[in-house]
């Protein structure tokens, strides 16, 4: 992969906590045991499809269900948090206007990342004159590709639910956007506080790199949480209310309910135009707060869909 699809995949600072298992103790649920959902009323002439991804674990496994693969056969375009078809840039500021990352740092971060890339590369970033001319960027993308050459199994970048289905579309010659606005990647002189805590958040995916079961979310039992997900252990709380956790920013300082509400009006755009498949990660769909909720709200019907393996 291309060091600028780094910067996409590690955008989408999902938190796996978010995930609420059912209580195997048998606590009475306020939700279905599945993660695909079927939309229909409206301004829709054609039914879509919401499905709740686990962003760490691969998609092919998806193709076993027949009302997966069904959902996907009756959908002309897919919207993902992050992925678009749509090549047209986000933002650009010229290279040399750019802010570089190394004067960004205090002593701490300097002598944690030079020991990082000396264990890794064999070289570090003291007396390197390529990496004194690495803009915020271009060091992300460094610290994110040395740390992937590395790992493996469900580390949030090798494993990817969203790219893999969002791909998978693509090749079968249908296109797709993305909700979210990317967040910026490159700084210039005006947004030095903001590139100093988006070079901070970089280096923070160097805690715990040198463990094998390392994952860029820092997330323990992560084998786990995707067995329990894939086998739809899950209770989406849709009477209830998120708690402070569920609240808390985590993208580029956005709350998780205020991209929910944010994408629902090119959510509805869309389904009001063409049959699509929603692949967003199933936190967003939980509580009242979540996308389930919000569609029922603007007099979407939303209906669970059991799924039942071939």
């Amino acid at each position: 992969m291309k060091i600028a699809l780094f910067f996409i995949l590690t955008l989408l600072l999902f938190n796996p906590s978010r995930y609420t298992l059912k209580d195997k103790k048998g606590s009475r649920l306020s939700g279905p045991s599945t993660i695909l959902w079927k939309i229909t009323g409206k301004e829709s002439k054609q039914p879509s499809y919401l499905l709740g991804t686990f962003h760490l674990a691969d998609a092919d496994w998806l193709y076993t269900y027949p009302e997966i693969q069904k959902a996907i056969d009756e959908t002309e375009f897919i919207l993902t948090e992050a992925f678009t078809t749509d090549s047209t840039p986000a933002f650009s500021i010229p290279r040399k206007d750019q802010l570089k990352a190394i004067p960004l740092l205090d002593e701490e971060q300097y002598a944690t990342l030079d020991s990082f890339f000396i264990a890794r590369v064999g070289e570090g970033i003291k007396g390197n004159q390529d990496a004194e001319n690495m803009t915020v960027a271009e060091m992300r993308g460094a610290i994110i590709t040395t740390l992937i050459s590395e790992t493996k199994g469900p580390n949030g970048i090798t494993n990817f639910m969203d790219l893999d289905l969002f791909k998978y579309y693509q090749k079968l010659g249908r296109k797709g956007g993305r909700l979210d606005r990317v967040a910026p990647s490159e700084f210039d002189s005006v947004a030095i506080e903001h590139a100093r805590e988006y070079l901070a958040r970089s280096l923070r995916y160097i805690e715990g790199s040198d463990k094998s079961d390392w994952n860029i979310y820092h997330q323990d039992g992560i084998e786990d949480i995707i067995s329990r997900y894939k086998a739809f252990d899950l209770d989406y709380k849709l009477d209830q209310h998120a708690d402070k956790m569920e609240l808390l920013s985590d993208f580029d300082f956005v709350p998780v309910e205020e991209r929910n509400k944010n994408w629902i009006s090119k959510i509805t755009s869309m389904i009001s135009t063409r049959p699509t498949l929603i692949a967003v990660g199933l936190g967003h769909l939980y509580y009242r707060t979540g996308v389930i909720s919000l569609l029922r709200k603007d007099g979407y019907k939303v209906e669970p869909i059991i799924l039942s393996k071939k």
